[in-house]
């Protein structure tokens, strides 16, 4: 991989892709959409040859027919696609953990939205890789992440009820990034599993440890709901643990 393509660029997640790609030594480029349509095939096709692209990473919110439009110019070109997915494909109700072979069951807008993507995407594409990611924490209480969101459940009432019986999907940002990168350098299609909670941390033990990295002396008391099992695993992703970065 030397030029990669990066959609979402001014997301969440695609800012630390293309960090962890430029510390490779990985070309980057992104659309620009005012110089760009996107629903426009033949103007992609252009872009991604002009530029020598080897590699598509598709991380941006759009329609599941624009997915399967680059997931098609992947194939025509021969470079590799992969798409990131979520853990949210499940079904709340479900109990994991979730290995790739589970069904995608979700019976929600959002995880039945994410099951059409990438269904379009191996339908245009059987050499698509599918990399499904759970909750994500980055390093500052900025933007939105799991320590925005653990520190707003803390302060609506002044205090966090934390479930002991929820094991969460849960990663740090750099480490799902060096997994997408592995998973598109190995070129192997199908669909898998980026999770750093194989340990089995609940979330009243996760958010314990934020408190303590962060020296935050929250109140945080001991919840049974949900009462589930949501990790997302997978043996072919060795993702560092979640662990070890909040003890870090």
């Amino acid at each position: 991989m030397q030029r990669a393509l990066v959609t979402g660029l001014h997301g969440r997640l695609a800012p630390y892709l293309k960090k962890a790609l430029l510390a490779k030594g990985i070309e980057v480029f992104g659309f620009d959409r005012q110089q760009l349509d996107i629903n426009n095939r033949d103007q992609q096709i252009a872009y991604i040859r002009a530029n020598r692209i080897d590699t598509i990473f598709h991380l941006a919110t759009g329609s599941e027919d624009w997915l399967a439009m680059l997931a098609g110019i992947a194939l025509e070109l021969k470079i590799n696609i992969l798409f990131t997915s979520t853990e949210s494909v499940f079904n709340p109700n479900s109990i994991g953990p979730f290995s790739p072979d589970h069904p995608a069951d979700a019976d929600n807008e959002y995880g039945r939205y994410k099951i059409v993507c990438e269904q379009a995407a191996l339908q245009a594409n059987p050499h698509t890789i599918i990399a499904r990611l759970g909750w994500q924490m980055f390093d500052t209480f900025e933007q939105d992440n799991l320590l925005t969101h653990v520190r707003d459940m803390h302060n609506q009432k002044g205090y966090l009820e934390a479930s002991t019986e929820w094991l969460p999907a849960v990663a740090y940002v750099e480490h799902s990034m060096a997994c997408l990168l592995q998973l598109a350098e190995q070129g192997q299609a199908g669909v898998y599993h980026v999770g750093g909670n194989e340990q089995g941390l609940s979330f009243y033990q996760l958010v314990q440890l934020i408190n303590q990295k962060y020296q935050l002396e929250w109140d945080i008391r001991p919840g049974n709901t949900p009462s589930r099992d949501g990790r997302i695993i997978d043996s072919r992703v060795p993702c560092s643990s979640i662990t070890d970065q909040l003890n870090s």
